[in-house]
């Protein structure tokens, strides 16, 4: 009777663990941080300390303060894996040189995105506006806010706010930036036709730091923080919070931008993501693309142009989870 006690406790128990949580983390895919423009793909950056209008309008926009011109941008990517290729997705922004000291716009940008897992598709979007201003010649900052919202099987959340804030310091070469996000809380009252979700995504700190090298070579470090251990998913009112060691939230890139944007760039980078699944999962990734001037001769100045192509999961197979980006972005400045 004592060994039969014990194991009916032992079996109960593992029942009540199980099938409250199995579910929940069987129906919620999870998702990937966005490299929301071609320039940014192409270095596997996610802006936080570039320079280059192409890439901080969507990422540290404090950078845009030293910019003299209006600008209008329309960005998109798209995926490929297990021979299917995901929608296309886009961005968008525009930006008004107020000043020489003050600037704002607004941008429409994917957070958090996930095109190939293994139940459903995932995908986070903002609406921001934002402006940025110079504290002294060699500091500016920025502040974004705007509403988002997140689409899952059974259509689209309730909205929420997505609040930023960026800081850029510039000195001779060297360049230094920071932002810290905090995406929201998104809830889906018909979730697979009749749940009741809500998830909290995780806020993102990021550095960066960057040298121009020379008129030719630009080179740029960057590393994130995901804090995804203040995450929750609560289906039919039931919370789950999982114990992700906290080693596992850090990434990073490399980039290295050689030649002008005012002719011809080349763009390449290295870096490490982690997706959010059930366990944090890191993977590798590298990026090589193009950028310059279109057709100046023929066009005038002030149209640039980026083109992008990454591997996200070197080593992995498409169906553990790999797939290839292509991004093309284009960009007016007057």
């Amino acid at each position: 009777m004592i060994f039969k006690s014990k194991w009916y406790l032992a079996v109960t128990l593992s029942c009540l663990w199980i099938f409250p949580s199995s579910p929940i983390q069987a129906q919620i895919s999870g998702y990937d941080v966005t490299f929301p423009s071609a320039y940014s793909l192409g270095l596997s950056s996610q802006g936080v300390v570039s320079s280059n209008s192409l890439s901080s309008i969507y990422g540290n926009t404090a950078f845009l303060t030293n910019q003299t011109k209006h600008i209008l941008d329309l960005s998109t990517n798209v995926s490929y894996a297990n021979s299917n290729f995901s929608p296309f997705y886009l961005s968008g922004a525009g930006y008004f040189s107020f000043s020489e000291s003050f600037g704002f716009g607004v941008r429409g940008k994917p957070v958090y995105l996930r095109s190939f897992p293994t139940d459903e598709r995932f995908s986070n979007y903002t609406f921001q506006a934002f402006a940025n201003w110079k504290l002294n010649p060699y500091i500016t900052f920025a502040i974004h806010l705007g509403p988002g919202v997140s689409g899952r099987i059974g259509g689209f959340s309730s909205y929420s706010w997505n609040v930023s804030a960026s800081m850029a310091i510039q000195y001779d070469n060297f360049r230094f930036g920071i932002i810290l996000e905090s995406p929201g809380t998104y809830r889906y009252d018909e979730y697979l036709g009749s749940e009741r979700l809500k998830e909290k995504l995780p806020e993102r700190a990021l550095v960066g730091i960057g040298y121009k090298w020379n008129d030719w070579i630009d080179i740029q470090l960057e590393g994130s923080r995901k804090f995804y251990e203040f995450t929750s998913v609560s289906l039919n009112q039931s919370n789950q919070y999982i114990p992700y060691p906290v080693r596992t939230m850090y990434s990073g890139n490399l980039s290295l931008a050689l030649g002008k944007i005012e002719t011809f760039q080349i763009l390449t980078g290295v870096g490490r993501e982690i997706r959010m699944e059930k366990s944090l999962r890191g993977f590798y990734t590298a990026s090589m693309g193009v950028a310059g001037s279109l057709f100046p001769s023929l066009f005038g100045e002030g149209y640039l142009y980026a083109v992008s192509v990454q591997r996200a999961g070197l080593s992995v197979r498409e169906r553990d989870g790999a797939e290839t980006r292509f991004a093309l972005q284009l960009q007016l400045q007057f």
